[in-house]
Parts: C-alpha cells; structure tokens; sequence
C-alpha cells in the first residue's frame, strides 16, 4: 500500500479508533466482557460495533477495510468473528508513512 493510500486509509477517525482500542483492548473493552480472553483471539466485532456506536454494517466496512490493508487478522470462532492487530504490518506501514513524510 503506498503512503499516500495509507494515510487516506488512516484519516477515518473510527479506523484510527478501532486501531487505537486494539492496541491494548483490556484497557479499551474494560467495561465489555467476552468468552475469551484478548490475547486468545482478540476482540469480538460485535463489542467494537458498541464501543463504535455503529450498525453493524458500518462496522463490517470498517474491519474490512483494515483487514485488507493487512492491518488487522480475523479469526472466526463458531459464528462470531474476533479482531486483533497485525503488528509487523503495522510497523511496516508506520516506517513506510515516516520514510514518506521525510522526503518531502
């Protein structure tokens, strides 16, 4: 993904939300509870649809967006799907955004 895609990808305040509160969801989803603990597969969509405030549509887009950009890994677990970050990819991005914006 080129740096200027990336940062367009990262305009959207809930993308940038969503990343943000799985960077260290015990903190972000205090308040929520689910089956299984973060680190095993990460945070349900439906807890970041409630902490978003969104349809579950707009949050599908959402996760699907990042999930495409590399971003973020799904795991399906029975019918209910679990997101978490995908570090080195995000690393990644990060280097390649700061390499942009240092040429410039």
């Amino acid at each position: 993904m080129s740096p200027e895609n990336a940062m367009k990808l990262l305009a959207n305040p809930t993308r940038m939300a969503v990343l943000k509160w799985l960077q260290n969801p015990a903190e972000a989803f205090a308040g929520y509870s689910q089956l299984y603990d973060y680190d095993r597969y990460g945070v349900c969509a439906s807890l970041i649809q409630d902490k978003a405030g969104l349809s579950q549509p707009a949050t599908s887009l959402c996760l699907k967006v990042l999930q495409e950009a590399g971003l973020l890994e799904a795991v399906k677990v029975g019918k209910w799907t679990y997101f978490r970050r995908c570090e080195p990819r995000i690393l990644e991005l990060r280097e390649s955004i700061k390499d942009f914006l240092n040429g410039l």
